[in-house]
């Protein structure tokens, strides 16, 4: 096997990586255009390393994924973060092109009829504003928001906050590819949306389906009834109580 002088930390080291700090040995070769794209790839998607599995595996085994990582078996599968940001990513280049705004904010909002008309109309606002301008924010606080309720029905399963996070952000990147999916597909083949509410509905069967696989440790029909009330606890908190807090502190209303 050959030696080499990591040019990165000056250590000696054979194989293909530095034992000391990982560099690869492949770093001591001159740099070229291809390896700036491979690593751009690598380093921002983590194609190779898993991305169309993890994508798959998740549709079809959800549990299994999120179990995997949080049990340690990480190397096949992409970093939930980064699988996030992938899928933002994506949903960023679907909202240009298919104007996704429109779609949102053409559906009829009916509001809550226990608050104020005005208050209504600004938290409608603030929640389009999450879904199409914010949409890192808007995501990211979906993605921390989802295990809270989770978190306090199952806490028989001694899973931790950051564990069930884990969880989190692979089912939210997927409510994303079924969004860009269900309105990308339809847009490309008839220029036309796909209605929000059936959107929503095949996301909320998709979390029913990961979430009963995920806590099949707890007998069925207790297990359905905490993963719905973890759902109503994550649907209140992030379509009622973030955008009625956000509308209170800055009030929208349109032009």
């Amino acid at each position: 096997m050959k030696n080499n002088t990591c040019k990165n930390c000056k250590k000696r080291f054979e194989g293909n990586y530095c034992a000391n700090c990982g560099q690869a040995a492949s770093a001591n070769n001159r740099l070229k255009f291809t390896t700036i794209f491979k690593e751009f790839f690598d380093n921002t998607f983590n194609i190779h390393k898993g991305f169309f599995f993890t994508f798959w595996k998740l549709f079809v085994k959800p549990s299994e994924v999120a179990l995997s990582y949080i049990q340690g078996s990480r190397k096949k599968y992409t970093n939930p973060t980064r699988y996030l940001v992938i899928a933002l990513a994506i949903l960023g280049f679907l909202q240009f092109w298919a104007n996704t705004q429109e779609a949102v904010s053409s559906e009829d909002f009916q509001g809550f009829i226990f608050l104020p008309e005005e208050l209504n109309r600004s938290m409608s606002l603030w929640d389009l504003k999450l879904i199409t301008e914010w949409t890192l924010l808007g995501n990211l606080l979906e993605a921390l928001v989802f295990p809270i309720g989770f978190y306090w029905l199952f806490r028989q399963l001694n899973y931790n906050y950051s564990e069930l996070l884990t969880l989190s952000f692979y089912l939210i990147s997927n409510s994303i590819f079924i969004t860009i999916l269900l309105v990308g597909i339809p847009k490309a083949l008839t220029n036309a949306y796909a209605p929000v509410l059936f959107v929503v509905s095949v996301i909320m069967v998709y979390y029913i389906y990961a979430l009963t696989s995920f806590y099949k440790a707890v007998p069925i029909v207790k297990r359905m009834i905490f993963i719905l009330f973890g759902l109503a606890i994550f649907f209140l908190i992030r379509f009622l109580i973030i955008p009625f807090i956000l509308a209170l502190l800055f009030p929208l209303s349109t032009p």
